[in-house]
């Protein structure tokens, strides 16, 4: 009785077309046609190809990806649970790229780089560092930023407040600035008297009053401005507020080295309530 190949039934069709082969004398397989004894798997050449991603367009800024408008492959889960449900970013298809009048040309590249401030001044000392990073302008060059404050900002910018009576016996003439100079060759100008106001203009009413300014331009809007950029003319340096009517300068400073600070006015009108009546 011939001793069985396997111990148990072969498992694949290789192994069951070796074993029916016709043995030889000495238990070899015969034929010119025989199957090797020793089954050869050869490595597969089928690769499963790489997830690209998808195709985005942007919808507002995102920092360390790029600005709006940008197009570019981004992971399909980034999409699909952070930015299309925040409606951050929508999904570019055939027929989006064709209302846009776009084609596949049009698609960029990530920009890891945008939004970040710029950090080669930390190897400054702290002297030099500090004058560098004010005002900290997120991938807008000084140059930059100084051009869109003088350009996009008005010359003047007016603020109104409730006028209340001037406090008796000021230690400074209530007079700004600009005023005083024309008042002097205005006797009329020199007969007015200006009116103390309710509250006051500060540092950080005129920054927001330019961030509102600055909010409908893409580049205007990505100026970091602080209250400390901000120095009114003609009056002590440790002043940041005024508190009285009338037409003051300031200086808007941007930062960069050898550029000139931007110069605006600033004017403060009664309010629609009007001058109080006077006190009996």
């Amino acid at each position: 009785m011939t001793t069985p190949l396997v111990s148990r039934s072969p498992a694949c069709l290789t192994c069951l077309r070796r074993v029916i082969q016709p043995l030889s004398s000495n238990g070899s397989n015969i034929g010119a046609g025989a199957l090797p004894l020793v089954q050869v798997r050869t490595k597969t050449r089928y690769t499963r190809p790489k997830d690209r991603g998808v195709v985005v367009r942007l919808l507002e800024d995102i920092p360390k990806f790029g600005r709006k408008d940008s197009i570019f492959r981004t992971e399909r889960g980034r999409m699909r649970n952070e930015w299309y449900p925040k409606k951050l970013a929508e999904y570019m298809t055939a027929a989006r790229f064709h209302e846009l009048g776009l084609t596949h040309d049009d698609i960029g590249e990530r920009d890891p780089t945008f939004g970040l401030v710029d950090v080669a001044e930390a190897e400054q000392g702290p002297e030099e560092f500090e004058e560098i990073s004010r005002p900290k302008i997120i991938a807008i060059t000084p140059e930059k930023a100084q051009t869109i404050l003088t350009t996009l900002v008005p010359e003047t910018l007016t603020f109104h407040r409730k006028p209340i009576p001037a406090p008796p016996a000021p230690s400074r003439p209530a007079v700004s600035p600009l005023i005083a100079g024309s008042a002097a060759a205005d006797a009329e100008s020199k007969q007015t008297t200006l009116l103390a106001i309710y509250g006051s203009v500060s540092a950080d009413d005129i920054v927001s009053h330019i961030k509102e300014l600055l909010v409908i331009d893409v580049e205007g809007s990505r100026i970091v401005l602080e209250p400390e950029q901000i120095r009114f003319l003609g009056l002590p340096e440790d002043v940041d507020r005024i508190k009285e009517l009338g037409r003051f300068e300031i200086e808007i400073s941007t930062g960069g080295f050898g550029l000139e600070p931007v110069r605006k006015v600033i004017e403060i009108l009664p309010s629609a309530e009007g001058f109080p009546e006077a006190e009996a």
